[in-house]
């Protein structure tokens, strides 16, 4: 096999002889089907779900012939100004492995985890991983680790069940598995009465790690209601509510959010850019923005802080098209106006 004989990472794995699975680790951590990645990475679509001016994939893989372990590569790949796949970091990338492994992966896939260093390979943290791991493990319907089942324990027994013995992944691999836990209703019923008992790291970790699962309407209003936490934000909090599509409680919390100096935080609008873009209709878009705009005053960024906020959300297809009509448009406020104006004059220099 040779880098001129395959034009995909998908077609690499393919002629290795390999199954594979590849999620989106952008800004949530989605399934993603095999032929759209094949579309991203060939640029013939755009990445959903960009971050800093890169598509981010975890792609698990085994070849079920010569072993029942699964491996995985995390892999980010540079995007062009219009949001596709930079064709020639991906073909560089294609040299790499192949250069790395030749055919090597067909007969012992082992090898094929250890990649030589190269610009694209990545290492999520400890939570991304955590989550990931859990989604994995839920997809290819693998059996939830029994530390699972110490968490399920703690959620209905606070005081019997040490909660430093739960670990991370524990809790993300119960939280991945809940929505067809069989006991789930009586579970959430145990959350609610007892979450005043829980440990706060507990607490902090079970809703971080929620950060790209549906919730109950329940629970998405428990999480809610910890984000405005007495003087401060409570990221974890914060992130645990993003949800996959537009509802409508989890934006007009966020509305109210934006309407607070506290909100005025470089980690805080991280975490909206980064989790709640779904719900950025043009109202939040614009209170966004403007609370951005804010910052980089307040800090003395000189549109820098701004303009990296821009730039990522300009970016996510989604939202393309209402991030450059606010550009353009008449109605915004005056600070608001400023900025942009900034930005055009940086953009012409």
């Amino acid at each position: 096999m040779s880098a001129n004989s395959i034009n995909s990472i998908s077609e690499f794995l393919l002629h290795a002889g390999t199954e594979y699975h590849v999620f989106d680790l952008g800004r949530r951590i989605e399934p993603t089907h095999n032929q759209t990645f094949l579309e991203i990475e060939n640029g013939s679509a755009y990445a959903p779900y960009p971050r800093q001016q890169h598509a981010w994939f975890g792609i698990v893989f085994w070849n079920k012939n010569a072993s029942s372990q699964h491996y995985i590569w995390f892999i980010k790949l540079p995007l062009d100004e219009q949001g596709l796949v930079v064709a020639a970091a991906r073909n560089h990338f294609l040299e790499i492995i192949v250069d790395a492994l030749g055919k090597s992966i067909a007969e012992d896939t082992e090898n094929a985890q250890q990649l030589p260093d190269n610009p694209y390979s990545f290492v999520p943290n400890q939570s991304q991983l955590a989550q990931f791991n859990a989604l994995v493990k839920s997809t290819l319907n693998h059996p939830l680790s029994e530390e699972a089942q110490k968490v399920e324990a703690y959620i209905q027994a606070p005081q019997l069940v040490d909660w430093q013995q739960i670990s991370m992944q524990s809790v993300a691999d119960f939280i991945h598995g809940f929505s067809r836990h069989a006991k789930r209703d009586v579970l959430e019923k145990a959350i609610k009465a007892n979450v005043a008992l829980y440990s706060d790291v507990f607490v902090n970790t079970l809703m971080e790690t929620s950060e790209s699962v549906s919730l109950s309407d329940n629970l998405l209003a428990m999480y809610l209601s910890k984000i405005d936490d007495g003087d401060d934000i409570n990221l974890a909090a914060l992130r645990g509510t993003s949800e996959g599509n537009f509802n409508p409680a989890v934006n007009s919390k966020l509305l109210d959010l934006l309407k607070n100096e506290k909100t005025q935080r470089l980690d805080i609008l991280s975490v909206i850019a980064a989790r709640h873009f779904e719900q950025m209709e043009p109202l939040l878009l614009s209170n966004f923005l403007e609370q951005a705009a804010k910052v980089d005053e307040k800090e003395g960024h000189q549109g820098a802080l701004f303009a990296g906020f821009f730039s990522d959300l300009v970016q996510i297809p989604k939202l393309r098209r209402q991030v450059l009509t606010l550009l353009h448009s008449d109605a915004n406020s005056d600070i608001l106006s400023k900025a942009f104006q900034r930005l055009f004059a940086q953009a012409r220099k």
